[in-house]
This record gives structure tokens, sequence and C-alpha cells, in this order.
């Protein structure tokens, strides 16, 4: 997960610059590389360079690639120690068409330059929402930003030939003053994340595609997020309304790292707590927590496409 961005992405992402987090928020100071000893130590300072430099690699291996995007299994030890965004990156950008399009990134999960120089990407019109500007501005390579709420998206309706919203839905309703620093945002309506699916249907064309993923197994409230469990999952879906396709693929985290799963093996899949309570509260502990297995925040991950039916 990331999430520096989560509530001015839909909620800004969690994922802040290192440096600011260590010298504005008290983050625990310690060296990454000292720290690598036999793994990573999950949102140690280096952590968010350390995970950037590893999604680069794998959005230029093309045998990875090619196993995101057929469902393939990953190799033995794929991205121990790091959240789940070295799942939802090539997953998407393996499963994008590779023409022009008008993107919506719901959430500004892609407001990153590795990620927006992918060549996937290049060409299309790329939209990206949030609820507020955020350091990052890539107005140069012709991104437009649209700052609103997912549940009141302020475009006409079948805008979109695409949208992609990772891990951004969990978010929706729930306790976001920690990233918009307004009590207006302290909201409890968890599921309001339907009316975000709602909203991100009526965008899409008929026959576009929209691209969801959410931290997936036991269901878990952290006050500024939601853990998916299949419930709220299925239901997500069925408020997308009439849809002509639905895949879903989900991945797993272990000590041997990330791989695809059945979803029977992620039902009892469990977020990391130290982190999500570090997010919530702005309280690091020093020094850092290190789970047995290595995890960084969720151990589980589904990735949904699903298809918006023509008309007839």
């Amino acid at each position: 997960m990331g999430v520096r961005q989560i509530a001015k992405r839909l909620l800004p992402s969690i994922v802040v610059d290192t440096a600011r987090w260590t010298k504005k928020e008290g983050r625990p100071k310690a060296d990454f590389q000292r720290n690598m000893g036999s793994g990573i130590v999950p949102w140690s300072p280096g952590y968010e360079l350390h995970r950037s430099n590893f999604v680069t690699q794998v959005l230029a291996d093309e045998s990875l690639l090619k196993r995101f995007r057929c469902g393939d299994p990953l190799p033995p030890d794929y991205g121990i120690g790091v959240d789940e965004r070295c799942i939802e990156y090539p997953w998407l950008l393996t499963h994008l068409e590779n023409r022009m399009e008008v993107l919506l990134d719901a959430g500004s999960t892609l407001n990153h330059d590795f990620i927006l120089e992918d060549p996937v990407l290049q060409g299309k019109v790329i939209h990206i929402l949030t609820l507020a500007p955020e350091p990052n501005c890539f107005w140069q390579k012709g991104i437009s930003y649209l700052f609103c709420d997912l549940r009141d998206i302020f475009v006409r309706d079948a805008c979109y030939d695409s949208i992609a919203c990772l891990s951004i839905l969990e978010h929706v309703g729930c306790d976001n003053k920690l990233f918009t620093r307004s009590e207006v945002d302290n909201e409890h309506r968890p599921d309001d994340f339907v009316l975000a699916i709602q909203e991100l249907a009526r965008v899409l064309k008929p026959g576009g595609r929209l691209f969801l993923t959410v931290p997936f197994g036991t269901y878990q409230h952290f006050g500024f997020q939601q853990v998916f469990d299949k419930e709220l999952l299925s239901r997500a879906i069925a408020a997308f309304g009439e849809v002509a396709q639905v895949v879903e693929t989900f991945y797993r985290y272990t000590a041997g790292g990330w791989n695809v799963a059945d979803v029977a093996d992620c039902t009892e899949a469990e977020y990391v707590e130290w982190i999500a309570r570090a997010w919530q509260f702005n309280k690091w502990p020093n020094p850092l927590p290190v789970e047995p297995d290595m995890a960084a925040a969720a151990r589980a991950v589904a990735c949904v496409e699903l298809v918006k039916k023509r008309a007839a």
C-alpha cells in the first residue's frame, strides 16, 4: 500500500516522503542499509526508494510482466518485505491496453514519475483525481488534476475509457483527517465505498474497464481504512451495476514473498496492525517492529477487472 495520498488521492497517499516524515512527524531515524540484515525493514528511511526501485525493475522485466499478464505464479521470494504496490502496479500496467484512451486515476496512485513514464501510459490522456493538491505534480507531462470526492465526481457520464482505482476504495468514508488535516473529513461511513463505485461506473464508458484493487482478507477497520473481506468485495462488484465481464485475481503475501493465490487462501490474511496504527495516529514506534514474515502492510490483495456492459 503506500498511502501518502489517500485523502488527497481520494485521500492523500500514505506514502510520504521519508525525509519529511523523519523531520516533521517524528518518524524513527534509522539507516535503511544497516537494517537490511537478512531482509528489509519496511518503512524505515530508504524503504520508499527501495520499493520504487524494485517496482521499476519489475516493470522493465518482460518475463515478470508476462506472469502478471497471464496470472501465472511469481518467482520464489518475490517482493519479500515490500508492500502490495509491487503487485498492484505491474498488474495494472499489464492489463491496460497499449493504445490511445482517456484514463482516470481515481485516487492518485499513479502520481509518481517512475510510473507515469511507463510505456503503456504514453499517449494516453490521463486525469488524476485527488481531494487536494499534492507535492507531486506533473502538469508538464500533460497530466490533468481534478480535485473532488470519489463519491461525487463532477465529470459527465461515460467520460473515461479506463479507470484505475488502486488501494483507494478502502479509505472512502473513513477518518481521513490524518491526510487532509480537516475535521470535516473525520467520517465513519464505511459503507460509502458503494457510492464511490457507483460514481466510477457512471463516468466509465460502456465497454470501458475499471481496474480495482483493495487490501483483502479478514475484515479489519483501522479508522482511516478498512480491509475488505469476501462480503465487502462482493458488495463493491454488485454496486458497479451491469457488467460484461468480471475477472478477479488474488495475491497472497507469506514469508516466501508475494504470489498468486485462490480466494480461499486469502480469507484469513491480516493487515499489519502496527503500521496501520502508526499511520492513523501519526505515532511511529522506535525501533520499528519487524513482522516474522517481513510483511509491510496488506498480506493479501484483490485485483478486480470490471468491464461495463454496452447498451443493447
